[in-house]
């Protein structure tokens, strides 16, 4: 085995034990994510009960429909009795009217019965409707909040941005203030074996976080099986993306404790500019060109791609390509400026 194999080995081994040391980096790169995720599928469990009326309109497959939607606990699903058709935007008095033809279904919610969502789609799907082909509104034409998807990309990216910023950021930061790297600095350890001996235990746990997350999605039956592997690949690009801004961010700063400070600031912003919580189209001009420019959009938008279909703004070409790029940059400019101790010139 060469010295700079056993070298690599030797380092990884110390950062994975640095990464768990620590209570609270521990907290926030492994636990505060799970939490963050729990409390958004407790609130989908808690709103999914409770009594919901049902319209069918008239198609050659109404008859089946009413028959899936009947066997829900609490739902009373019946045929749309008058002779025309519902109108556009108009429930009737009913929490949501569904129209099934073939594998395709449109479904129309009143917006403050979102706990209606869960069971039309789980009744749908066994009725052979396709979970892709489900379109779901509410009168004024807009996608209703249904809190098991959001649960969904938020912790993902709660998840990886936590694993970035307070799991690989913070602890390098942490590094430099007790004078570690500065010692690191004076032996033959080059830079970048040092970065790269961080990625190994980092990128296992976001393996663990997408893997996590494909099996609710399929548990959820919000995506197909066959197409988990496209949800992993945007979340590794996601990770790659964000790690590249954590090593920016721990490239020259010395304070852990303001960098902490910093990043829980920074987190709650880039999560709403991003559009995870609004459509971008809510949001104000000039913030929906910050917005724009933000990589964190794009990894948003490739995440609607699986989970939110009707939400997706750029094809998923443009969403991966514009994570490499960030990727590449934020990585060359993190390469650049890192530095041992803050006062090196070299």
């Amino acid at each position: 085995m060469s010295r700079s194999s056993s070298v690599f080995r030797e380092m990884v081994k110390t950062n994975a034990r640095e990464l768990f040391r620590d209570g609270k980096t521990a907290f926030f790169t492994v636990l505060f994510p799970l939490l963050f995720l729990a409390m958004f599928l407790g609130l989908g469990v808690l709103t999914a009960g409770g009594s919901y009326q049902i319209a069918v309109a008239p198609s050659p497959d109404q008859k089946a429909a009413v028959e899936a939607l009947g066997k829900v606990d609490g739902f009373h699903a019946e045929p749309w009795k008058k002779a025309e058709p519902p109108a556009a935007g108009d429930l009737a008095g009913y929490d949501a009217i569904v129209r099934v033809e073939g594998r395709e279904a449109s479904v129309v919610i009143e917006p403050s019965r979102f706990g209606v969502l869960s069971g039309i789609r789980s009744a749908l799907a066994d009725n052979g409707v396709d979970e892709a082909r489900m379109d779901f509104r509410t009168p004024d034409g807009g996608a209703p909040f249904d809190p098991l998807k959001a649960a969904l990309p938020t912790g993902l990216l709660m998840s990886l941005m936590s694993t970035a910023f307070f799991g690989t950021a913070t602890p390098l930061i942490a590094l430099r203030t007790r004078g570690t790297l500065r010692l690191l600095g004076t032996t033959p350890l080059s830079r970048l074996t040092f970065v790269l001996a961080q990625a190994p235990v980092r990128l296992a746990l976001v393996v663990v976080q997408l893997v996590a997350l494909g099996t609710v999605a399929v548990a959820m039956d919000f995506v197909p099986l066959a197409d988990t592997l496209r949800l992993m690949t945007t979340g590794m690009l996601g990770a790659f993306m964000l790690f590249a801004f954590g090593y920016l961010i721990a490239a020259r700063l010395r304070n852990a404790e303001v960098a902490n400070g910093l990043l829980g600031l920074l987190m709650p912003v880039v999560l709403f500019l991003s559009g995870l919580f609004l459509p971008l189209s809510m949001l104000p001009s000039a913030l929906t060109t910050v917005s724009e420019a933000l990589p964190t959009t794009y990894l948003v938008d490739a995440l609607n791609h699986d989970l939110n279909e009707a939400s997706a703004v750029h094809s998923l070409t443009v969403d991966w390509l514009v994570l490499v790029a960030a990727t590449a940059v934020l990585g060359g400019l993190a390469a650049r400026l890192f530095r041992w101790d803050q006062g090196e010139d070299r």
